[in-house]
């Protein structure tokens, strides 16, 4: 790849770093791309799409409180800093993420290029400030309109122009073939066709990657191009995000603790990411102590390691399946008690079930996993899994924070689709910076496949000295200090009189 031949020349290079300062893949991120009008340390303001941005993009915007007060359930306002009589939009802060969202509040398909400012009021604590945003001209490049296709069993939305559209046939296929397996799980005994439901389920696929590369609600949404950078197994992701799905739309009254949630989701779909055996991974990260322990992580599960709580998740659902039988586990997860956290609700449905709490049926279930012996390929591949996933969300919090699914910002698709919005989720610019880790990403889980670990652990090393040097800040950055191809210059004209 592009990465590894060039790569020789990074010594030389980094002799001769430029000064001009850290490159525009560093300084598109913040937001605003301007300096505001005034300062308002308290809050943060982030524009999207994100940066650049262009005539015709439809704006949205999200405003975090940092402060120490309760913002929760005031409203903030929105309007032009030229016209600041004529409210835009009124958002609300949530009272549990401190956030108040304006969601495409100003189309700009008939602005002038150039420097957009906005101004933000609080009336209930009169506070005001100003921000603005770059505006650049209407590329000729951003084409792409909402469309579906409807499937046996699903409707399936893309956009046009996209790999989703090119490669719509195979994709079809698919989401129907995943989903009758899906069916086959949730109803082992009679399973359904997979018009099974009044409602097609609805599947939305999108060229950029969000989170780890799926998420679910009423729709299952997918990233589905060819340079995945998150690395996922499409047909484990369609299968994974469409239980959930499933999951949702039979699971309709009880609760839904995320330990469980997520569990079957990746035990039904074969793997986290790729295929896997859940038991012995989970075997592997117990030999090399990376185990956490269930009753720590289960109450606020998307707070710890995601790869290892993911795994965790499936072992245990694997293994409550193999005592209580395919049956005997979904009435136990769709019966689950109401209570006060989710220790206490799965630990009630235990006791009704097995006569252990969460913590006694832990201590088996290590038990068990103790007489396992993983391989050590098993082991490499977890230990790595781990670490990869760690340096591509910090790759997304330097460079994409609003892809990190901790502060992704993925908004409600329906709407989107009914006024034709595709920028969301249709188009994110690569600068040369971008492009080169995300070859290493992609080198780096092809390598999965082959076995090549050596070559993963390189990767890994050099994808942390580049993201290093960002975050420290001690000496100015270059993406043709890292690998980039120089421009090639003319011959210069022979020398007068020679």
């Amino acid at each position: 790849m592009l990465t590894r031949f060039l790569f020789p020349i990074i010594t030389i290079l980094s002799l001769v770093w430029p000064a001009s300062g850290p490159s525009s893949a560093v300084r598109n991120r913040v937001e605003p791309a301007a300096l505001p009008e005034s300062e308002q340390v308290e809050f943060s303001v982030e524009f999207f799409p994100g940066s650049p941005h262009y005539v015709g993009d439809v704006l949205s915007a999200r405003i975090t409180y940092t402060g120490e007060g309760d913002m929760g359930g005031q409203e903030i306002q929105i309007a032009l800093a030229d016209e600041p009589e004529q409210v835009l939009d009124t958002a609300s802060f949530s009272r549990f993420t401190n956030q108040a969202i304006f969601y495409w509040f100003l189309n700009t398909e008939n602005s002038r290029p150039g420097h957009l400012r906005f101004t933000l009021e609080i009336p209930e604590t009169n506070e005001k400030w100003g921000t603005g945003l770059n505006l650049l001209p209407n590329p000729d490049w951003r084409e792409g309109a909402w469309d579906s296709v409807h499937t046996l069993c699903c409707t399936l939305h893309y956009i046009t122009g996209t790999d989703s559209a090119n490669d719509l046939l195979k994709l079809q296929q698919i989401v129907d073939e995943r989903s009758a397996e899906a069916l086959a799980q949730f109803f082992p005994d009679d399973p359904p066709d997979v018009s099974f439901f009044e409602e097609p389920l609805g599947v939305v696929l999108v060229p950029i990657v969000v989170g780890h590369g799926g998420f679910a609600r009423d729709e299952a949404v997918m990233t589905y191009t060819e340079r995945n950078w998150a690395g996922i197994d499409f047909e484990i992701l369609v299968h994974h995000e469409i239980v959930h799905v499933i999951d949702r739309r039979v699971n309709t009254e009880g609760p839904r603790p995320s330990l469980l949630v997520e569990g079957i989701a990746v035990y039904y779909s074969g793997g986290h990411y790729r295929q896997g055996d859940p038991m012995l991974r989970a075997a592997a990260l117990l030999e090399m102590d990376m185990y956490l322990p269930l009753t720590e992580i289960t109450d606020d599960f998307y707070a710890a390691q995601h790869e290892i709580g993911y795994m965790q998740a499936a072992a245990l659902v694997a293994y409550l399946e193999g005592i209580l039988g395919r049956e005997g586990y979904l009435d136990f997860y769709f019966n689950l008690p109401e209570g006060e956290s989710p220790t206490a609700i799965i630990s009630a449905g235990l006791e009704a079930y097995l006569g252990m709490d969460l913590a006694a049926v832990e201590t088996e279930f290590i038990t068990y996993l103790e007489t396992l012996e993983p391989d050590d390929g098993i082991k490499d591949d977890v230990r790595l899994t781990v670490a990869v996933y760690d340096m591509l969300r910090r790759y997304q919090t330097i460079v994409f924070p609003s892809a990190h699914f901790r502060t992704a910002w993925w908004p409600p698709i329906e709407p989107m689709r009914e006024a034709g919005i595709v920028g969301d989720y249709a188009f994110r610019e690569k600068s040369p910076f971008d492009i080169i880790i995300e070859n290493l990403f992609l080198e780096i889980h092809t390598s999965f496949e082959t076995g090549d670990y050596l070559l993963i652990e390189n990767n890994l090393a050099i994808i942390d000295d580049y993201l290093t040097t960002i975050e420290t800040g001690n000496r100015p950055f270059s993406h043709y200090a890292i690998g980039w191809p120089l421009p090639k210059l003319p011959a210069l004209p022979p020398h007068p009189g020679r």
